[in-house]
């Protein structure tokens, strides 16, 4: 059908015959179907396909575009590099801290030992020990008397008061010092460790992993006795003492030394001192251990149990000693951290009582 009528009109109005082209008629259906059409999905035109289908490789910008991104970029080059001052500064921080604490430690562990060892014939208290021929290191005592058999060694050396009388008539003062001080702990192989510190015990066994002898605060603790062990160490079947592991080699860094040298694990003797008596202790066990494997048990229902349990031990150390125990077999059990960040392990050195002195002091 023609959709176009041809009319003419006069500039008056009237038809002249003229052509015209007059918009056809259009339905609401008509006028529907035409706007969606024009609401077609982007994708489906060429255009904005091609757009959608760009990375951002595929734009090129001009030289005022690039120089717009660079603010941006050297803000967080800026970033980063105060993040990396503030995490050195940190670090160096966290250095000196660790290096302020240590020789805060050091100074303080130097003046009790002071008051554990020094000897002055002029003090009150100090005239009526007794001088001897025999002042030997302990181990040497020992190996003779395995080798001799004899209970009494006198060795050839210079008169002096003995260590032991010496320790024995100060440890009073390291006691008043702080009431839970419970003996002074030395420790030797082929020659002393480091190891000469006071032993404290308390109610509550996490005071003295960040506190020092003199009660501060402070990383390196001070060595301490388990809270579950008697005060009398004869009524222990096993003294269990913990100490730090610390990088500068204080405290309980040594006794790893006693699992990796086979000189040092024959030859290790474990002291405990206190006012009554001295303790000596051989080594016959070192090594890494689970914390949870129970070589810190100080409970034993029974006497095969208990012999159960030093065998046990003897057996799953780094070097071995053939050594007999029975019922009335007392050890101690020194305990620290391995610092391996893997595993929570702890290493031990475990020592057999072979020795207690009971002398007076005069």
């Amino acid at each position: 059908m023609d959709k176009y009528k041809f009319t003419k009109k006069s500039r008056s109005g009237t038809n002249t015959g003229a052509i015209t082209k007059v918009p056809p008629r259009r339905s609401v259906a008509d006028v529907k179907t035409l706007f969606k059409a024009k609401e077609r999905p982007e994708e489906n035109e060429v255009f904005v396909s091609s757009l959608s289908a760009m990375t951002e490789n595929d734009i090129i910008l001009n030289e005022a575009a690039q120089n717009a991104k660079k603010p941006q970029a050297d803000l967080v080059r800026y970033f980063m590099l105060l993040l990396s001052l503030a995490v050195f500064a940190y670090a160096g921080y966290q250095i000196i801290d660790r290096l302020h604490s240590y020789a805060s430690a050091a100074k303080e562990n130097d003046y009790i030992r002071l008051l554990m060892w020094d000897y002055d014939d002029d003090r009150p208290g100090n005239e009526g020990l007794k001088r001897t021929r025999a002042n030997v290191p302990i181990k040497d005592i020992l190996s003779l008397q395995k080798q001799t058999g004899a209970r009494v060694i006198e060795a050839e050396t210079s008169d002096g008061v003995r260590d032991i009388d010496r320790g024995r008539s100060n440890i009073k003062r390291v006691s008043i010092r702080n009431k839970d001080f419970y003996c002074w702990i030395k420790m030797y192989h082929t020659k002393p460790t480091n190891i000469d510190y006071p032993v404290v015990q308390t109610t509550d066994d996490d005071y003295y992993l960040k506190h020092s002898f003199d009660g501060k605060l402070i990383p390196s603790g001070a060595i301490y006795v388990a809270a579950a062990n008697s005060r009398v160490i004869l009524e222990n079947r096993n003294t269990v003492i913990y100490g730090h592991n610390m990088l500068d080699g204080s405290m309980f860094q040594p006794i790893i030394d006693f699992g990796r040298y086979r000189d040092y694990f024959y030859n290790g003797i474990i002291e405990l001192m206190t006012e009554e008596a001295v303790y000596y202790y051989e080594v016959f066990s070192a090594r890494e251990e689970d914390p949870y494997y129970g070589y810190i048990e100080t409970y034993f229902p029974d006497d095969e149990t208990w012999i159960e349990f030093l065998y046990d031990m003897q057996a799953r150390s780094n070097f071995k000693k053939d050594l007999v125990f029975d019922a009335d077999t007392r050890i101690v059990t020194l305990s620290t951290c391995i610092n391996d960040t893997r595993r929570n392990w702890r290493f031990t050195v475990q020592g057999v009582l072979i020795e207690v002195l009971v002398d007076e002091v005069n």
